[in-house]
């Protein structure tokens, strides 16, 4: 009888884990560099060579013309537009050509030009707002005062800025005022666009209100010039528990409005003088 024989079982292959991490590892890193290399971007596509292709477009400038285009050119003409514009925007200008006296007044204020009207508000009960020229002839030509319910709760009754005029007058005759001896305090010397004005404090009293203010005269263009500027309050029998405005430092805001104030020979002597 033939032998019969018997198939022998495979072997088991064990292989050891550190060498089977190792071939994983080893075939990752291949498809890896495979893939990447054949995704690699062209230089063409560079994540910058857009932005450099737009950059070799631009067109060269010269000097000249990349300062004019950094730095845009502003004429003096529209700078004098613009300083005039603003100075519009937080005041209110006041001009008289036949005179040649000008200012600007706080934005807010009331403008009231020529003599003021009897309803005015003054002084309250120490009268209207003065003009103090030694000699007859005087033209008040404009009056700043502030709107009414400006101070409420207080014992305000009014502040004003007023500009007169003389024509014809003489230099010692313009060194004069009308203000009695007893109501004059300190002399008092402001230059007011170049020229020099002279004048006193001023302090009066009586039904029970009280005025401070300052008046100035300057002679020039053959004209006598005066400027004058005040506060008057309700005295502390009226004023009961109301707040007390403190004329010290209202006079010196009034006294800024000089800083601006514009005076030029009269309309009709610049005439004759052009001609």
């Amino acid at each position: 009888m033939p032998e019969t024989r018997t198939a022998s079982p495979a072997k088991e292959v064990k292989m050891d884990p550190a060498l089977v991490a190792l071939i994983c590892a080893g075939l990752l890193y291949s498809v890896s560099w495979v893939m990447g290399c054949s995704t690699a971007p062209s230089p063409n596509r560079s994540s910058g060579g857009k932005k450099l292709a737009v950059a070799r477009q631009l067109p060269q400038l010269s000097p000249e013309d990349a300062n004019d285009k950094l730095v845009p050119t502003v004429s003096g003409r529209k700078l004098t537009v613009e300083k005039m514009a603003q100075r519009a925007a937080t005041s209110l200008q006041y001009s008289n050509e036949e005179y040649g006296v000008g200012f600007d007044a706080p934005k807010g204020y009331v403008l009231k030009t020529g003599e003021l009207p009897s309803m005015d508000r003054g002084l309250g009960y120490l009268g209207p707002i003065p003009m103090h020229f030694a000699e007859t002839g005087g033209i008040r030509l404009a009056t700043a005062e502030p709107p009414l319910g400006l101070h409420l709760g207080t014992n305000f009754v009014n502040e004003f800025f007023t500009i007169s005029a003389l024509y014809g007058s003489s230099e010692s005759a313009c060194s004069n005022f009308s203000i009695p001896a007893e109501a004059r305090g300190a002399a008092v010397t402001r230059t007011v666009d170049g020229i020099e004005f002279r004048g006193f404090d001023e302090h009066s009293a009586a039904s029970m209100h009280q005025y401070s203010g300052v008046y100035l005269h300057a002679f020039s263009n053959d004209t006598c010039y005066e400027i004058g500027y005040g506060l008057a309050t309700a005295g502390a029998e009226t004023s009961g528990n109301l707040k007390r405005i403190d004329p010290e430092k209202v006079l010196p805001r009034l006294e800024r409005i000089l800083d601006n104030v514009r005076i030029n020979p009269p309309a009709f002597e610049r005439t004759d003088a052009a001609n």
